[in-house]
C-alpha cells in the first residue's frame, strides 16, 4: 500500500519561539509515522516542522516549489537546507504566469494540495487560507493545530457561519499528538473503505 501524503501548511513568517517549538514538536511525532510530507518548498513554520520530522525520522519530504527550477528555489528559500527533499516540484516553464511569483505560489497551492491524502494547519495567513479551502473543496481529511494563533485558530468559527457540504473532514485539536493520531486514522480509514 502507497504510502500516505500529508501536507504541511501555515505561515511563512513567524518570530515566535513558543510556535516554533509546537511546529518542531508537530514534526517529531510525524516523523513516527511512515508517511510522506508535502510542502509548499516555503521557509516559516511548514519548514520547521519538516525539518524536525527529517531530523528525527529522515522522513520523506517533497517540497512543491513556487519557482521554475533549483536556482529560483534556492533565491526563495536562501536560509533554508533544500537537501532535505527528496523531490522539488516546480512550476512549469511554459505555465502563462510562470514569471509572477504571486500567481505561482497559488500554483504551487494548488498542485501540493492536490497530491496530498490530508492537510495539517499551524498558524497561518492568508496562503493557509488558500491552501485550507483548496483542500476542503477537494475532499480531504484536514487537521486544523489550534492554540497556535493566525487562521488556525479563526477557522472553528469561520466553519459554522460559512459551512458548505463537502467530503471534507476538519479536525480541530490542540494537541499535536493527537491531531496527528486523529488525521492518519482518519486517512487509513478512507483508504480501506
Amino acid at each position: 500500500m502507497a504510502k500516505e501524503k500529508i501536507g504541511v501548511y501555515g505561515s511563512a513568517v513567524s518570530d515566535s519561539e513558543t510556535l516554533h517549538t509546537k511546529a518542531r514538536e508537530l514534526g517529531e511525532i510525524l516523523a513516527e509515522e511512515d508517511v510522506i510530507l508535502v510542502t509548499g518548498a516555503c521557509s516559516g513554520l511548514p519548514y520547521k516542522v519538516v525539518s524536525a520530522a527529517y531530523e528525527n525520522g529522515r522522513t520523506e519530504i517533497w517540497g512543491f516549489s513556487p519557482a521554475t527550477d533549483y536556482e529560483g528555489q534556492l533565491a526563495f528559500t536562501p536560509k533554508d537546507d533544500i537537501t532535505i527533499y527528496a523531490r522539488l516540484i516546480y512550476v512549469p516553464t511554459d505555465v502563462e504566469f510562470a514569471s509572477q511569483l504571486d500567481v505561482c505560489i497559488k500554483y504551487r497551492n494548488v498542485l501540493s494540495t492536490a497530491a496530498c491524502d490530508a492537510g495539517l494547519i499551524i498558524s497561518g495567513r492568508w496562503g493557509s487560507m488558500n491552501e485550507f479551502t483548496n483542500l476542503y473543496d477537494m475532499g480531504k481529511a484536514i487537521g486544523v493545530l489550534t492554540g497556535t494563533g493566525g487562521i488556525a485558530d479563526e477557522l472553528p468559527a469561520l466553519n459554522a457561519k460559512i459551512y458548505k457540504p463537502s467530503k471534507a473532514k476538519i479536525i480541530f485539536d490542540s494537541s499535536p499528538r493527537r491531531l496527528v493520531e486523529r488525521v492518519i486514522e482518519e486517512v487509513r480509514g478512507r483508504k480501506n473503505q
